[in-house]
């Protein structure tokens, strides 16, 4: 059992946006802790993300949302269209008035860099290149045994150490593992300047394009850029060989043999392409228990969600803040914290992991009267019940106070 918050001190394993959310809104609890990363900082890493309304909510009560609002684009609506860029359907996306935040698209990298600009400030100690062996409970503590010979101590560990969680391990032996969703995530980043075609609505849209052959979406990002994405589906995942081959050349002759003829700036985002990015695409879609002992799950480790569901940030924040306000307010019972976390989150979570897998399966590809069935149905569908079916995603707000 916690006495109190003097204390406590949490071991963070993990330096993405999960652990990084955690550790700010433990200082503002009062709890102290230690973030532990498995690798050194990567300034530049990543791909791009969408922050929904509802991530963008527990980025405002750090104070940081204007910020990235400002680095990144924001995003209006969503704009669905079929290959010969036939708009299919628009739908509102970040209404402030109704949400209280507008939804914004940025590279990885940025809302790293914000978040790490944060912990620096805040004074919260951030260990690189520690690389989680294993974990010893004891009747007092727990402690973290690194790769490197090194280990600490405290009263509880959180496992924010994503898809391939080394906590998860520890809690779960013989626990599920990651699933392949048989998608191959591609895309990559292209300066503005390079796509002229881009409208100003494109730029403030979600962009997506269904076609007999495949899925394209784009939209602005931070600093100039575009970014655009889309899914190769595959029987199984690429080598760790092929995900690092970032021959140009080969992307896009891969990307244009599939949408050279899709509507207008679909061909030249692939042409232009700075940086592309490859990626397996896996998800968890329930674990049995997020937590044992002292150790908890958070994050990707407890429920990586698919690309397709855009929600794999803000689940991340929304995990960080609640799992910090409960650590407040109940703090002399971490068993009942970790409980109540579990029981309240695990619902919603869930529901967001199947509704990815669930995108997923519609941006395969199919023969072209499929895909005009298909077209027609989204349209249909979209107009009627679009906003209704995913207005619980963005709404929800936890209440710190």
């Amino acid at each position: 059992m916690i006495n109190n918050t003097k204390s406590l001190h949490v071991l963070i394993i993990g330096g993405g946006v999960a652990g990084l959310a955690l550790a700010l809104f433990l200082k503002k609890a009062g709890i102290t802790c230690t973030i532990y990363e498995a690798y050194a900082y990567k300034g530049e890493a990543g791909s791009g993300l969408n922050i929904a309304p509802n991530g963008m909510n527990v980025l405002a009560a750090l104070g940081l949302a204007d910020e990235l609002a400002a680095r990144g684009a924001i995003t209006l609506e969503h704009c669905f269209r079929s290959e010969n860029g036939k708009v299919l359907a628009r739908i509102p996306y970040g209404d402030i008035n109704k949400y209280g935040q507008p939804g914004v698209s940025m590279s990885r990298a940025t809302l790293y860099e914000v978040l790490t600009n944060e912990i620096n400030k805040s004074g919260i100690e951030i260990k690189y290149n520690k690389r989680l062996l294993s974990i010893n409970e004891y009747s007092i503590g727990v402690k973290a045994n690194f790769e490197d010979g090194d280990s600490d101590s405290g009263d509880i560990l959180i496992g924010a150490d994503g898809i391939r969680s080394i906590t998860r391990s520890h809690i779960l032996p013989q626990g599920l593992e990651p699933s392949f969703v048989g998608v191959v995530g591609v895309g990559g980043f292209v300066k503005l300047e390079k796509v002229p075609e881009l409208t100003q609505q494109d730029l403030s849209s979600l962009n997506y394009t269904f076609g007999a052959k495949g899925f394209f979406g784009y939209c602005a990002v931070d600093r100039g850029y575009a970014m655009w994405w889309s899914n190769l589906h595959a029987n199984q995942p690429m080598s760790e060989a092929a995900l690092r081959d970032t021959s140009m050349d080969k992307l896009q002759q891969e990307m244009l043999a599939i949408y050279k003829d899709f509507h207008g700036p679909a061909a030249a985002l692939i042409k232009h392409t700075e940086r592309p990015l490859r990626q397996n695409i896996s998800d968890i879609q329930s674990l049995p228990t997020w937590h044992k002992g002292r150790v908890l799950l958070i994050g990707d480790a407890a429920h990586a969600v698919s690309p397709n569901a855009g929600q794999g940030a803000s689940m991340a924040l929304e995990d960080a803040m609640y799992l910090a306000k409960l650590l407040r307010d109940g703090k002399d019972d971490y068993v009942k914290v970790f409980t109540q976390f579990e029981g309240d989150r695990k619902g919603r979570v869930e529901k967001i992991v199947a509704e990815g897998r669930k995108r997923g399966v519609g941006k395969q590809e199919v023969s072209p009267f499929q895909a005009r069935i298909r077209n027609m149905m989204m349209s249909i569908f979209l107009k009627l019940f679009g906003i209704k079916g995913i207005d619980w995603v963005y709404k929800y707000k936890i209440d710190w106070e």
